[in-house]
This record gives C-alpha cells, structure tokens and sequence, in this order.
C-alpha cells in the first residue's frame, strides 16, 4: 500500500484525496469530473472485468480513443500485477 501512496503523492494526489478513494463518490468537491469516472471505471473493471456503457459514453466525452485504450490497458496491467503478486504470496516491502 506504501508504493501505492507514494506513486499517488508523486502524480499529485492529496492525502485527503488518498485517502478518500474508496469513498470518493462521498466526497465529490476533492476530486473532478474525469477523476470521479476513472475511479469508477477503474473500479468496474477490478470488480467485474467489464464496464457499463453509460459509464464508457461519459468517459468518451473526456478522453480520445488512445487514451481510453491507455486507461484500460493501465488498469488492467495493475490487476493482474496484483494478482500473480498475491498468487506467488510476494509482499510490498
């Protein structure tokens, strides 16, 4: 979770942004509109392997097709990251 926190400070994330991630939809002043949408696409796609068309038609308002490509190719590459990591029982240090 460190390296998370770290590598979220580092793109400038708040720490009161940080963390209220996981209740980020409570808090809709300390974060915009893109981030509010790429936290739910983010968490869409971890929790279901796929996400909702009117939540891709909102992000198409915002982003071009290479960076949509981008965000899936990012979210993907950290979940399974995670999961071979929790497979072989390695541990962030």
């Amino acid at each position: 979770m460190a390296l998370h926190i770290a590598l979220g400070q580092r793109v400038g994330l708040t720490k009161v942004q940080i963390d209220g991630l996981a209740i980020h939809a409570d808090n809709p002043a300390e974060y915009s509109e893109l981030e509010h949408l790429v936290i739910r696409y983010a968490e869409q796609l971890t929790t279901g392997a796929t996400t909702d068309e009117a939540l891709d038609a909102q992000l198409k308002k915002h982003l071009s097709d290479r960076e949509l490509v981008e965000l899936a190719v990012t979210v993907a590459t950290a979940n399974a990251t995670t999961r071979i990591c929790n497979a072989l029982k390695i541990e962030e240090d």
